[in-house]
């Protein structure tokens, strides 16, 4: 169902929205303006009456251990001080999993565009339980076929050695279950996971049919926000 929003006064975050498309429209331009400043929470209330596949949430992000493509081990504990976007797709799925692989080139597009890239990490699971070294394979070709920026972008799997259903219980503990229903399918949901500095999953994008610049102006509010503060709070 599409929603038709009435006309209203340019919000903070409609002011912040509209100066980051201006930063995407001009292409990495060094005399773009700054996003507008406003605070987490001015972003999250606006985007809760905006956007009605975000989801915002305050919990400790579950950890994950695994490897690259290259075999180097990854965690999301070596991404704390990085804003992370987070993803699950069955690399050999030919229906809804390339579609968001698609939004996710489209949304690091915009993020480095934005002059956010050394801040935002983007991480992409596979949850394939079939041979790993053919699911390496076929992941090592959506960093060419979405022109993905390797910079700040990863395809994480198992080890050789692992329980083929590792990654499974992965998206398990972020709220997704990849089940098994016959050759070559896997039934899922579709969610993209915001996580911040600190390690804190703050948001889930539900589905497909979000805009894609809240997500990215809700990604500048937490790389623009004082997470010292909030980490001091939740220690005390």
């Amino acid at each position: 169902m599409v929603v038709a929003f009435p006309y209203m006064r340019r919000a903070p975050i409609e002011v912040a929205r509209s100066r980051l498309l201006l930063v995407v429209g001009l292409a990495l331009a060094v005399s773009a303006p700054p996003l507008a400043a406003h605070s987490l929470k001015d972003v999250e209330s606006d985007l809760h009456r905006d956007e009605h596949y975000a989801q915002f949430v305050d919990m400790p992000a579950p950890e994950f251990r695994l490897i690259d493509l290259a075999g180097k081990p990854a965690s999301l504990g070596d991404l704390r001080g990085k804003v992370v976007v987070l993803n699950f797709i069955y690399a050999r799925c030919t229906d809804v999993c390339p579609l968001h692989m698609n939004l996710i080139a489209r949304l690091q597009s915009m993020v480095n565009a934005a002059h956010m890239s050394e801040q935002v990490r983007f991480i992409t699971i596979a949850t394939d339980t079939e041979d790993a070294k053919a699911t390496r394979k076929i992941m090592a070709t959506y960093a060419k076929t979405y022109r993905l920026d390797t910079r700040n972008w990863r395809f994480l799997y198992r080890a050789d050695a692992a329980r083929a259903d590792t990654t499974q219980r992965v998206a398990e503990t972020y709220g997704l279950k990849f089940t098994v229903a016959g050759a070559g399918v896997q039934m899922h949901g579709v969610v993209t996971h915001v996580i911040d500095q600190t390690g804190q999953l703050r948001a889930r994008f539900h589905g497909l049919k979000f805009e894609p610049v809240h997500l990215v102006t809700y990604v500048s509010a937490l790389v623009k926000d004082d997470h010292g503060m909030d980490s001091a709070r939740r220690g005390s």
